[in-house]
């Protein structure tokens, strides 16, 4: 039913039916029609009859008109089944192409409805239908899309594989992907190597796999198609790189931190241009946010946490334990004890630090308004506006707060200070910001970028070799250049970074899959996509988005 559309033609009677009547009451117009085939075929022996037994009226509901509901009322007749070895000597004639037997509606209503449901669901399709003069719950909807046809899917040649979240943190499935037609092939319940090798058993045409690196997949594939090529994924492939960048770089915090140092020097930073330093009034920072001892406090609560939390690990980590058992006894991730158990020093504590505002470019004349005695939030809102301001009132409102909490505490506001420009900000950039400009291209980053970056290798030979050979593997990504791996893990293995050992210990134990990953344009690029659908039907299905019904909207998408 899916694969027509009730929409193609106008409104019109089927061409079985004659009208005989017509009657509107303003809210309903019914049609009365009747049959024009002079004999009709026993759905048994398929024998026509042409000896009318009686008549009886169905009535079905149609598709609207003009946003109007309509009624048929069809004049059904029986016939005598004169087949002397049939078992059915009485039986109705079939409306074909308007209605099923036992059916309330016709066939182009419930594929409209089908339509609908399989769109938007119960609740949202239900009040469209409503709109379209369509008279149905939402109940019925779910219930049209559990009783749908849904065809077998096609021979699949190339599917990609992975896993996704049917109900947050506590129950997982899977999901294949035909990833020639980019069609959802199949969804259930779980994901685990030997559902996976069931399914690829009863489906014995896979020739691709896409996949990312978990064991899972692994293991599912090589049971259930283990001549089929498998291909790692390119993402997870840099994923795992930045995952692994990360940790290499924490043990580095000291280098990132005099690198970045180094390029600072000690100037301090400019106000903005038009500052208004009047009256011999020593410059004071304006605080766009709450005052800096509401922050402060808790923020020094956290970080003693954090200290006894890594003194914790870190007893436990030389005591020999694991890191799985640390996580527990701790009460913290697995993956807090592999970045605090490598740490010789406390993590430091990061420094309150002004964020850019929308408010920057107006700071000056604000200050001026201020300054002159203008209180009105609404009226330097709308004079601000007019210089191009495009925000809420409410922005301009904070501001005026700091302004008067600076006056009564006996000063004047009367500087304007800024965030400091690029991405190296600050004496301390983390790992996670350095991880991505080592994955950088080399032509999209900037001049302060690129002269941190000269500074941080030259201070440390290990973090030359860690960012070198990142930027040529994400190369051989990118380029899908798969005849320059083994070279490339030669490289890694013998450099001074453990980073990049460690890392191509992992690309050879699947080393057959991540050289075609890095050959081959099969991804799971489309998976991931048809994921983000799941999220969002899911959330269209206002929890009745139970796994049969996710299971033929995604098959139906």
């Amino acid at each position: 039913m899916l694969g027509t559309n009730p929409y193609d033609a106008n409104f019109t009677i089927p061409e079985q039916l004659r009208v005989d009547a017509l009657s509107f009451d303003g809210d309903l117009l019914t049609i009365h029609t009747s049959t024009e085939r002079p004999a009709a075929e026993c759905p048994l022996c398929g024998q026509p009859s042409r000896r009318v037994h009686g008549r009886y009226t169905r009535t079905l509901a149609d598709l609207p008109w003009c946003g109007t509901p309509v009624r048929l009322r069809v004049r059904v007749r029986k016939f005598f089944c004169d087949e002397a070895t049939c078992e059915r000597r009485i039986f109705a004639e079939r409306l074909e192409e308007v209605t099923h037997s036992f059916a309330r509606g016709t066939d182009r209503l419930r594929g409209a409805l089908e339509w609908i449901a399989f769109a938007l669901g119960g609740e949202a399709g239900a009040r469209l239908a409503r709109e379209l003069g369509l008279l149905v719950s939402p109940d019925t909807l779910l219930n049209r899309i559990r009783g749908a046809f849904l065809a077998d899917p096609e021979e699949v040649r190339a599917l990609g594989v992975d896993d996704f979240g049917f109900r947050k943190g506590n129950a997982s499935g899977t999901i294949l992907v035909d990833l020639e037609r980019h069609r959802v092939v199949d969804l259930f319940e779980g994901h685990s190597a030997g559902s996976i090798a069931r399914w690829l058993g009863q489906h014995p045409g896979v020739e691709v796999v896409s996949r990312d690196r978990s064991n899972v997949c692994r293991e599912g594939v090589n049971a259930g198609a283990p001549g089929a090529v498998q291909v790692a994924d390119r993402w997870h492939l840099l994923r795992s790189l930045v995952l692994g960048l990360e940790e290499f770089l924490l043990r580095k915090r000291t280098a990132l931190g005099k690198a970045a140092a180094s390029g600072t020097g000690s100037e301090e930073e400019d106000g903005l241009p038009g500052s208004i330093d009047d009256d011999g009034v020593s410059p004071l920072s304006v605080r766009l946010g709450r005052p800096y001892g509401s922050i402060e406090g808790p923020a020094h609560k956290r970080h003693e946490r954090l200290v006894e939390r890594w003194k914790d690990i870190r007893r436990l980590h030389l005591a020999g334990a694991s890191v799985k058992d640390i996580a527990e006894w701790v009460g913290t991730s697995q993956s807090t004890v592999y970045r605090y158990r490598e740490l010789s020093e406390p993590p430091p504590r990061p420094g309150y630090r002004r964020r850019a505002s929308v408010l920057d470019p107006y700071l000056p004349y604000l200050l001026k308004r201020w300054n002159e005695g203008c209180r009105s939030a609404k009226r330097l809102h709308a004079e601000i506006r007019e210089r191009g301001y495009r925000h809420s009132v409410d922005t301009v409102n904070r501001l005026l707060s700091s302004f008067r909490h600076t006056e009564q505490q006996g000063k004047k506001p009367s500087h304007a200070p800024r965030a400091k420009k690029g991405s190296i900000a600050g004496a301390s950039p983390t790992a996670k910001n350095v991880a991505a400009l080592f994955m950088r291209r080399e032509e999209m980053l900037s001049g302060e970028q690129k002269e941190y970056l000269e500074r941080l290798c030259a201070s440390d030979a290990a973090l030359a070799d860690a960012r070198r050979l990142t930027q040529d593997f994400a190369k051989m990504v990118r380029s899908l250049e798969g005849e320059k791996l083994d070279r490339w893990l030669g490289e890694a293995e013998a450099s001074g970074a453990s980073v990049m050992e460690k890392f191509a210990t992992g690309l050879r134990k699947d080393l057959s899959a991540v050289r075609a990953g890095l050959t081959e344009e099969w991804s799971n690029g489309p998976v991931e996509g048809f994921i983000t659908k799941l999220k969002l039907i899911k959330r269209q299905g206002y929890g009745r988005a139970n796994f049969d019904l996710l299971r033929a909207r995604a098959l139906a998408a």
